[in-house]
């Protein structure tokens, strides 16, 4: 094998001066990733460690948001944030530097091994740099894999040792390192085979390297039975595991010997840059990790050579994901399988090194030539490759802001991943979700132009450009626009639209228009959103009730996108508009939410018609939907028709505000509308005893005890009981007012209850 000139074989300098290099290059090819932010789980991971500081034993809490099944990698990452707090850029900046000494520690141990400097440090570099498994460097909650492979890593140093001198603190110091190793990441169990196939393969007997290993077979299982024990809730390996139960052997042989193909091939397709769409499972693919799997395998009957030995590596770090992976999942993901790589590209790295060092020493002294350009060659496609997986980062991290509600945020991420790599991403999705959710922000309309040229037989980024002109002030582009979505607004089975000259797009399936113009009503209902939200000018705001009405035309039963336009029309001073969007939306559903049903209650108040403003404030305050500020503001359009502010309403309607009044804690004012209601009809039982549950909330114990026993005697215990007289003082004991007093009411006056 090849060695390095005579000045750099000292180790002196070798190593400090590798070390200094590869600092340097992750500083190169990571040092972006501060800029990045959260992706799905840091949410919870960061959450879990406020809450660990405040109580360590959250630790171990079934409450943890984020159970992950690896202890050490959760400790790691709470002793993280206790140095640098909940800061997305430093974990960042973690995971890549824990990347990096995995590194270092990997070309370490290759030399270790006797596979020669060059191969070795080569090895480390190109592990350092490769792009298969770019995701598990580039996610703060993926920090568990660089981390259990650093400490893998070490705990191999320490059998090496334990080998070359067999002094027993080495085994003892591999032992504990191992089990570390797998309470950060628990496939790192196959550090167990890999060690006996190195004593093996340097000679010893099967008895004799079994035999120190045999205790760390005990240690593991013990430590898998304590991670599971202390793991709180269901982690995803559990969840895979419950998905292959219910499925047939058959089903789950097939399914697993996909999921190897598809990963082996990933490794090759993958490794230093992007030969296929992260996002997608080709067929040829398959095809193309057989090639890869017997291809390790015959490398792995050259008995103790390099190859051999990180081919193995390869399928056994490979292996204990296959069953935990399902491909249909993966899919979902924009990087794709890219962390499940990361172990295994380790032996995948030191293999390409080995190689290289293999054609360097056939073509003699051509060799050394070669191997320098491929070496750059490799090491400039990664840095190409690397950049543009950050946006498929970018593209993640996105999606996960706005499945949270974090749109702003999530939105100038699917920008920043549309500019840093439209090539690695996928570009046509990553557009709909930017324009579906941004539109109407600012500098999204040259990214439609982008967007259409890129797709322009796209049916979503078309319509996206029907509804961008559709708000236009140019009365003949927004006259056109209108015209063809008009198209949609009706029921036929089949909807052409005009895109361009001479150009259009056909729907031919009646749930296809409905589906797309019920995505058009959200278009626009973002669009709304985003003009009408902070500090938005006059202008903006009649934009905004533009693109709510134009959502409503799409989809007449969006409650949200009416609560929005009331909203809006009141911020613009459009009273009267705003009363009467909010009354067209209760009138149509049922459902309304608190927000509307108070607006069209002030409307009708201000027109007149008390009554029904009450109906409409009662149910806000019955659906649930009414929040705390708009509860008050019922009990304060009670309090003003109590008054006779808005003139005298119905017996009825005075007990109702009496009962929504008393369950809102509200006794005085209860007492007030049940008065109002017995005044007029004294025979009013639900009044009579409403008043007595007022009065007993109020603290005048007497008085509604004396109402209760009054009530009984007149309408009968029955009678009573149908009024509500036990289920309001239940709920008063339920609620902890009066409890002793309103059992003694009850105990008298309805002994069996």
């Amino acid at each position: 094998m090849r060695t390095l000139p005579t000045f750099l074989q000292d180790r002196r300098l070798l190593w400090p001066g590798y070390i200094l290099v590869m600092c340097l290059l992750s500083a190169l090819f990571f040092g972006s990733l501060k800029d990045h932010l959260l992706d799905v789980h840091d949410h919870e991971t960061f959450q879990d460690n406020i809450a660990i500081g405040e109580d360590f034993s959250f630790f171990f809490s079934p409450e943890k948001q984020q159970p992950t099944g690896r202890p050490a990698a959760d400790l790691v990452k709470y002793v993280a944030y206790e140095i640098g707090g909940n800061d997305p850029g430093f974990f960042h900046l973690l995971v890549a530097a824990v990347h990096t000494v995995a590194a270092l520690l990997l070309a370490c141990l290759c030399w270790r091994l006797g596979m020669g400097p060059r191969l070795s440090l080569a090895g480390g570099l190109l592990f350092l740099v490769n792009v298969a498994h770019f995701q598990a460097v580039h996610h703060i909650s993926a920090l568990d894999y660089p981390l259990a492979l650093a400490l893998g890593l070490g705990a191999l140093h320490c059998y090496v040792s334990w080998m070359s001198t067999r002094r027993w603190g080495w085994l003892l110091a591999f032992h504990l390192a191992s089990v570390i190793s797998i309470a950060a990441l628990a496939v790192m169990v196959f550090l167990w085979p890999f060690c006996l196939y190195l004593s093996w393969s340097r000679g010893e007997g099967l008895k004799t390297a079994v035999r120190p290993l045999l205790p760390l077979l005990a240690l593991m299982a013990v430590a898998l039975v304590l991670i599971v024990a202390i793991t709180p809730g269901e982690t995803n390996a559990g969840r895979a595991i419950g998905h292959y139960l219910e499925r047939g052997a058959a089903g789950n042989l097939r399914s697993m010997g996909e999921v190897l193909l598809w990963f082996s091939s990933r490794l090759l397709t993958t490794a230093h840059w992007l030969l296929v769409p992260l996002y997608e499972l080709q067929p040829w693919e398959l095809y193309a990790g057989a090639g890869v799997l017997t291809g390790l395998a015959v490398l792995v009957y050259g008995k103790g050579s390099p190859g051999s030995i990180w081919s193995l590596w390869v399928l056994l770090s490979l292996l204990p994901f296959v069953p935990l992976a399902d491909a249909e999942a993966i899919l979902n993901r924009a990087s794709g399988p890219s962390r499940y790589l990361y172990l295994a590209t380790a032996g995948t790295s030191l293999l390409l090194a080995w190689g290289l060092e293999e054609v360097s020493r056939r073509l003699l002294s051509w060799g050394r030539y070669l191997y320098g350009v491929l070496l750059a060659s490799i090491l400039l496609s990664s840095y190409h490759y690397l950049k543009e997986a950050e946006a498929v980062s970018l593209f993640a991290s996105g999606r996960n802001y706005i499945t949270r509600g974090d749109v702003d945020t999530g939105v100038e991420q699917l920008k920043r991943a549309i500019n840093q790599g439209r090539d690695a991403i996928d570009l046509e999705d990553a557009y709909e979700r930017f324009f579906y959710m941004g539109m109407g922000k600012e500098g999204h309309e040259a990214i439609l132009d982008e967007a259409l040229a890129a797709f322009p037989n796209s049916l979503a980024m078309n319509a996206f450009k029907l509804a961008h002109d559709s708000m236009k002030p140019d009365s003949l582009l927004s006259s056109r626009a209108r015209k063809q979505l008009e198209v949609l607004k009706g029921q036929d089975a089949q909807a052409s639209i005009e895109v361009g000259w001479g150009k259009r797009i056909v729907l031919n399936d009646k749930d296809m228009i409905q589906a797309t113009r019920r995505w058009l009503a959200g278009v626009f209902h973002n669009t709304g959103h985003n003009l009408g939200t902070g500090s938005a000018t006059l202008e903006d705001l009649d934009r905004a009730i533009l693109a709510y009405r134009r959502a409503l035309e799409f989809d007449p039963d969006r409650t949200a996108t009416y609560e929005n336009l009331v909203n809006a029309l009141a911020s613009a001073g459009r009273e009267t508009e705003a009363v009467q969007a909010a009354l067209e939306a209760v009138e149509r559903n049922p459902e309304a939410t608190g927000g509307l049903l108070i607006s069209a209650s002030l409307g009708l108040l201000a027109s007149g018609r008390a009554e029904e403003a009450i109906v409409h404030c009662h149910r806000a305050l019955r659906n649930g939907s009414a929040t705390e500020a708009q509860s008050e503001a019922v009990f304060e359009i009670y309090a003003g028709i109590l008054k006779g502010d808005y003139g005298e309403v119905s017996i009825s309607a005075c007990t109702r505000m009496g009962m929504d009044l008393l369950d809102g804690g509200r006794g005085e004012d209860a007492a007030q509308a049940f008065r109002q209601a017995l005044d007029r009809d004294a025979a009013n039982s639900q009044a009579h005893f409403g008043l007595a549950l007022a009065l007993l909330a109020q603290g005048q114990v007497e008085e509604a005890g004396r109402l209760h026993a009054e009530g009984v005697e007149r309408f009968g215990r029955a009678g009573a009981r149908e009024s509500g007289a036990v289920e309001g003082l239940r709920s008063l004991i339920a609620r902890g007012i009066e409890v002793e007093a309103a059992q003694e009411i009850l105990a008298t006056n309805w002994p069996e209850q």
